[in-house]
């Protein structure tokens, strides 16, 4: 029994010892290595027709053909220009109402039925204005 346990705590022993000074390690060498791409192999491509007859109904498969609309309609201008109602006055002279319109950054005094920019003051009121350009009427609140 005292052999067993002699053989037992050395080989506890010797793999103590052996984790805390290992042998030393070979020196590991480091080679390049080319590295070639791999050839592109090119994709065989096919197309099916359907155009054989169809066996339950007896019909050919005709494809539905999309036509295309032309649009030779006068186009429609857009109201690309920047207008904004700031405020109005009552002129005491006249008694008629003064309107402050910012036409493209660009402060205007405007009374209805007067033109600026190309911009034409239609109807007014404290609250809202309505102005014409290139044809279009446009209603433009007033801003704080």
């Amino acid at each position: 029994m005292l052999g067993l346990v002699l053989v037992i705590w050395g080989i506890i022993g010797y793999r103590i010892l052996s984790t805390i000074s290992p042998e030393p390690n070979e020196q590991l060498v480091l080679t390049e290595t080319v590295l070639k791409p791999l050839e592109k192999i090119e994709r065989d491509t096919f197309s099916i027709k359907a155009d054989y007859r169809d066996p339950f109904l007896g019909t050919l498969h005709h494809p539905k053909v999309k036509k295309k609309t032309k649009r030779n309609g006068p186009k429609k201008e857009r109201f690309d220009i920047d207008v904004r109602y700031t405020g109005s006055m009552l002129n005491s002279n006249s008694g008629q109402r003064i309107f402050f319109v910012s036409i493209n950054g660009q402060q205007s005094l405007m009374e209805k039925g007067k033109q600026a920019q190309g911009v034409s003051l239609v109807n007014g009121s404290e609250k809202t204005i309505t102005v014409r350009y290139k044809g279009i009427l446009k209603k433009i609140e007033l801003q704080q």
